[in-house]
């Protein structure tokens, strides 16, 4: 029997964890279908672990198209042809022309739709299509390619993730048309229910998938930390988020736990646009010897295996696929209390969810630090809880037919 034909559709291969959460179908995935991976723009650390039996697709359309900025028309005279400069002017001007009418985001909307009908379609027919991310992803398989089955995943608390709930117009319009809305939560489900009310039949929960086995092979290899320190060990690991991961928060955290005279070291793994502002924020707060940025490690789980505490201080996520990964190697947790955590933790029991206030995250990581019996309770229940959900495969996989 002819393996089916899959197209999945990414913007760019970022760190995070969406980037992860696929990496992860893929290896589960690869070898029972015949995977073309487009990826509207090349780049991201993760884009080498892509498995060599995806066939990945990338910059269909030029690079100059990502930024509609009119202040960019002469030096893209100079490096494109004169027909494809011409285009260029006239997407430049909707651009231009939705951000005077409706601001920021109304010119992103116009930019999502430009972009899902000016990429050159892929020319051949798919069983199925799978946008991995929303906005122009979702818009581009459902204008441009030929599938029997057409999938659009959505990574957020919809409601609640600005990022998201900012394309709900242009969403209204295309999120009918495609065959099945997935999402990575039950938090997640609901919010869709609630904003696309008549949409529900579409809505299903496939979550992230979590392999345990490959999270501890891999943090039994690799680097670590490589200093003499002696002292608790606090990390984090995310994108420069300041907002919605809480990096605002972290900073102002560790200037209390030093202030509280807490013998700590704080590690960062992640990296992102906004570093210099972090940098900035870390040396405002006098805390560069104790906030330490790691960037980004495509192996980030030695880290995780040898610190003392995790620690998660975001304001919105979906469901964090770092988390499980955390729960994967049983590190004591301190976690904010978004909507969603409550799918993935028990307060008391498997992780302590602090309120969305710096002071209560302090406080609950001054108790993990001086309560080694808190910590191993934690440690003792991550270990007995079941982390892993392959199984998920087999959802993900209904959804193909």
């Amino acid at each position: 029997m002819k393996a089916k034909e899959l197209l999945f559709v990414m913007d760019t291969f970022p760190l995070g964890g969406i980037t992860k959460s696929l990496l992860a179908l893929f290896s589960q995935i690869e070898g029972d279908y015949n995977i073309d991976f487009l990826l509207m723009r090349k780049e991201g650390l993760f884009v080498p672990l892509i498995p060599s039996s995806v066939n990945v697709i990338s910059d269909l359309l030029p690079v100059e198209f990502r930024n509609p900025h009119p202040k960019e028309v002469f030096r893209n005279l100079t490096k494109m042809q004169f027909r494809q400069w011409m285009k260029w002017v006239n997407y430049s001007l909707i651009c231009s022309i939705a951000r005077l009418k409706g601001g920021q985001i109304a010119m992103v909307n116009a930019m999502d739709m430009w972009i899902a009908k000016n990429t050159p379609c892929i020319n051949k027919k798919y069983d199925a299509a799978i946008a991995y991310q929303g906005g122009r992803c979702i818009y581009y398989i459902l204008e441009q390619i030929d599938a029997k089955v057409k999938i659009g995943y959505v990574h957020n608390d919809y409601s609640n993730c600005a990022v998201d709930f900012n394309m709900k117009p242009v969403d209204s319009l295309y999120f009918p048309k495609l065959d099945h809305i997935v999402t990575i939560s039950d938090i997640c489900l609901n919010s869709l229910y609630y904003e696309f009310p008549d949409l529900k039949d579409k809505c299903c929960v496939v979550e992230n998938i979590c392999s345990p086995k490959f999270i501890k092979q891999s943090a039994a290899k690799g680097e670590s930390f490589n200093d003499d320190y002696k002292g608790c060990r606090l990390v984090t690991m995310g994108r420069f988020d300041i907002w919605q991961k809480g990096i605002d928060w972290a900073v102002e955290i560790a200037k209390k736990l030093k202030t509280h005279r807490v013998d700590f070291k704080w590690y960062f793994l992640g990296e992102g646009n906004q570093r210099p502002k972090v940098e900035e924020m870390i040396r405002d707060a006098g805390i560069e010897d104790l906030f330490i940025l790691m960037g980004a490690k495509v192996n980030p789980y030695p880290y995780i295996a040898d610190a003392d505490i995790y620690v998660q201080p975001s304001r919105v996520e979906g469901k964090s696929v770092a988390l499980d990964e955390v729960k994967a190697l049983s590190k004591p947790i301190v976690v904010t209390n978004f909507p969603s955590v409550y799918d993935q933790f028990t307060d008391e029991k498997t992780a302590l969810i602090a309120k969305m206030d710096p002071s209560d995250i302090a406080d609950k990581i001054i108790r993990l630090i001086n309560e080694p019996e808190t910590r191993q309770k934690l440690i003792n229940n991550l270990k007995a809880e079941k982390v892993g959900n392959e199984e998920q495969v087999q959802i993900f996989e209904s959804l193909l037919q």
